[in-house]
């Protein structure tokens, strides 16, 4: 059973946008500021709510969307989003964060949620699993890893459709060549023309790599088929359930099988 970390509870800000950085053709960081004195209390690899009228018909929405930036000393009314653009849905999103930025609009934000944050013996390996947009998670918890620990053992495993799905690599690149124990791997799910890298399911590159990950925290990011499955696949290499974190645990739990 997991020691259960406390959190304070989530509060409402009202925040600006002030940049938004273009990742790829559809992917996008989204910096927030809240007024100077604040301090955005959250933990790495917590998410938050942002309310938007995405519709444009005065029922705003509230949507949830991973912290990508850990706690900045300097800055701690700072936070940061990656948003990507896989559906119509999703752009009007965009776009609405776009016109507030234009129009200094603030936008109301509550924070911070989730139960999957960084919580972890920083001594002992660490496995970061994510596909496509779950990397925000990996991205902020790797920030606050080697802040704490330089020496941490870090494997990040990042598996997308297309090779131009990939954002940030040179900050990953540069983690794993400025730290020994961090190790880097992007992934696509099949074999492309002109990709030169590692193809499969995440699990499979994971077990050509790793033979004991029984003292191995986990934290994974992705849906619930992938999280659970590449759970289930690691098993016989010693990785235990509850060395492991993820929101889908919080969102999409385990059926529980019906006792006969």
């Amino acid at each position: 059973m997991k020691n259960e970390v406390k959190t304070p509870p989530a509060a409402h800000y009202e925040v600006c946008v002030t940049k938004i950085e273009s990742l790829n053709k559809h992917t996008f960081e989204i910096e927030l500021l809240a007024p100077e004195g604040t301090v955005l209390n959250y933990k790495s690899g917590q998410y938050l709510k942002l309310e938007l009228d995405v519709n444009n018909d005065g029922q705003p929405l509230w949507l949830s969307y991973t912290i990508s930036s850990s706690l900045d000393a300097d800055k701690p009314n700072k936070v940061c989003l990656i948003i990507q653009v896989a559906s119509d849905f999703s752009g009007k999103v965009v776009d609405c964060l776009f016109a507030a930025k234009a129009n200094n609009q603030p936008v109301k934000i509550m924070l911070a949620m989730g139960n999957a944050f960084l919580q972890t013996n920083l001594e002992q390996p660490h496995l970061f699993v994510a596909a496509g947009s779950g990397i925000s998670k990996i991205k902020c918890i790797t920030e606050d890893i080697l802040r704490r620990n330089p020496d941490a053992n870090i494997d990040i495993y990042w598996s997308n459709r297309h090779s131009d799905d990939f954002f940030l690599l040179e900050q990953f690149h540069n983690w794993a060549t400025t730290h020994k124990n961090v190790n880097f791997h992007t992934i696509l799910e099949s074999a492309q023309s002109g990709w030169t890298g590692r193809t499969g399911f995440l699990y499979e590159v994971i077990q050509q790599d790793h033979t004991n990950l029984k003292e191995t925290h986990a934290y994974l990011c992705g849906s619930p088929k992938m999280v659970y499955g590449t759970i289930d696949q690691l098993n016989d290499l010693g990785l235990e359930e509850r060395n492991c974190y993820s929101d889908v645990f919080e969102f999409s739990p385990r059926a529980k099988t019906q006792e006969t």
